[in-house]
């Protein structure tokens, strides 16, 4: 095993930290490139990435990132960490949601093995974002932990998620780590369909706060939950602080009939029962165009934005809900 940490370029000896850029690609003013930190700790162990910002007004978790990046020292670690705060800095730079303001594309849907070519249209630089990070960074990895939150629009419940894969001892682990973050609710999502033969590391999602605030108390929490599961993994000493009990649910989304103006009479967090109104849509004279009824009970994991369009994602519901 090769005990040097390398990203490119930069390269991190046994007991070394070390920071830099990870080159994406040449732009038309110059040449577009993403922070990244590499620490090689001094004992043997696996690879974590933790990484905050595919998503540009999503801030506690690369706020996090930023503190980890000050405070985890290579003598504290079995392993090697990078850490990158934020991937989609074209995003974060213009305040955009979810995608980014260049060719309009979301990274969590583009991660593929080459950059496709030919047509005309906008440039391709998410594609160059995600291919050269899963090469570079995603691919020499054994865990990450991709830290999101409630973009500009949403309303979110703070908590910890992943997607199972179908392999019962992979999806095990996890949870186990989802667990081990430390926070009361995760979210557990069905496998998608198989086809890419892109291998992932084990990751665990956060969402930590939402409506694109960026708070020092849930930024704690970040950091905190992020020592926890390199702890969990043996890559730090000490034991995960973590609640007695935690809620697992599954996602389940409410859509507009109708656009319009959408106000909501919930909460992110708050329970609610099957037949419930959540929520109405008018129009702009004050006219109710939609009463939107939960047809489960559950909790409000998210809230989006009062202006409305046809087919939107107004609510997202945990369901089926069961506590371990």
């Amino acid at each position: 095993m090769n005990d040097v940490l390398k990203v490119q370029d930069l390269e991190a000896g046994p007991g070394e930290k070390v920071h830099g850029y990870l080159n994406i690609a040449e732009k038309p003013a110059g040449r577009h490139k993403i922070p990244v930190m590499l620490v090689n700790g001094v004992g043997s162990g696996p690879t974590a990435v933790i990484n905050g910002g595919e998503h540009g007004s999503e801030y506690n978790g690369p706020a996090g990132v930023l503190e980890l990046m000050k405070t985890l020292e290579p003598g504290e670690v079995d392993g090697k960490v990078i850490l990158v705060p934020i991937v989609n800095t074209l995003a974060f730079e213009a305040r955009w949601m979810h995608g980014n303001p260049i060719d309009y594309r979301d990274l969590t849907g583009y991660y593929v093995e080459e950059i496709p070519r030919g047509g005309s249209g906008p440039p391709k630089i998410t594609y160059y974002v995600t291919t050269t990070f899963y090469r570079e960074v995603l691919s020499q990895a054994d865990y990450r932990l991709n830290l999101h939150g409630g973009d500009i629009e949403e309303d979110l419940l703070t908590g910890t998620m992943y997607r199972m894969t179908g392999d019962e001892e992979k999806d095990r682990l996890n949870l186990e780590l989802c667990r081990a973050f430390g926070w009361e609710w995760i979210r557990e999502s069905l496998p998608k369909p198989s086809g890419s033969p892109m291998k992932f590391p084990v990751t665990v999602g956060t969402e930590a706060g939402g409506m694109g605030r960026c708070q020092s108390d849930i930024v704690g929490e970040v950091v905190r939950g992020c020592r926890n599961v390199l702890m969990k993994l043996g890559m730090m000493k000490g034991e995960p602080m973590v609640p007695p009990k935690a809620k697992v649910f599954n996602p389940y989304h409410l859509y507009a009939e109708h656009g319009g103006f959408f106000i909501s009479n919930v909460r992110a967090g708050d329970m609610v029962e099957e037949g419930q109104t959540l929520g109405v849509i008018k129009d702009l004279f004050g006219e109710t165009l939609e009463e939107i009824v939960v047809p489960t009970d559950g909790v409000i994991h998210m809230v989006t934005s009062p202006a409305t369009w046809q087919g939107d994602v107004v609510y997202e519901i945990g369901k089926d809900i069961r506590e371990i």
